[in-house]
């Protein structure tokens, strides 16, 4: 099937034009499951006029644009430099799906008193999981690295991971839409791998 051609649009951070376009890859379900978010992210992977013009090129700090947003759904269009991470976080109630459209990034995972490798993200790989899901995201490849991420019910909170002074883990609320710092949990990397971001 070929591939619809799309003028370029010019956009500032958010825009409408690109919000509903986005909008008729939507079908009005409620919250969206894994499986659905998962459907919609690669839908949107394929479609660079929408995430295309929000790609952020800042060597300082991962940057993160709105997409769309409404009751049932947010998406997010992620430019990742070199050295750039998430840390450990859950999404609280949301469930999530991501997706790299550019570049390649490491989704890693904790496993208690297991190894656990991160999954490496190239184009067109995703990664799922429900409300509660933990996981830390790294930049690997790409200048910048880009990934689509859709939450469903829209991401209000975050719950970030980081160790005490007595090395005990502690999960910190922050506000949904604030960028994630990455305090990487000092832990035996013989126990634990993947915890780089």
């Amino acid at each position: 099937m070929p591939t619809a051609a799309f003028e370029p649009i010019h956009v500032a951070p958010f825009s409408d034009a690109l919000a509903a376009r986005t909008s008729e890859l939507l079908e009005d379900t409620g919250v969206l499951t894994e499986d659905q978010l998962e459907t919609l992210v690669t839908r949107i992977a394929a479609r660079p006029d929408l995430w295309h013009p929000l790609i952020v090129v800042d060597r300082e700090h991962r940057r993160y644009e709105l997409l769309y947003d409404d009751d049932q759904v947010d998406i997010w269009v992620l430019s990742w430099m070199p050295g750039q991470k998430t840390g450990f976080h859950d999404h609280d109630l949301s469930n999530v799906a991501l997706i790299c459209a550019q570049g390649e990034l490491d989704e890693g995972s904790l496993a208690l008193g297991l190894r656990s490798d991160p999954v490496r993200m190239t184009p067109g790989v995703t990664r799922t999981g429900p409300g509660g899901y933990i996981h830390s995201v790294a930049h690997v490849t790409g200048e910048p690295a880009i990934s689509i991420h859709a939450y469903s019910p829209p991401l209000t909170c975050v719950g970030q991971y980081r160790a005490d002074a007595r090395g005990r883990l502690r999960r910190e609320p922050e506000q949904g839409r604030k960028e994630l710092a990455d305090s990487t949990m000092p832990v035996d990397a013989s126990r634990i791998e993947g915890s780089h971001g």
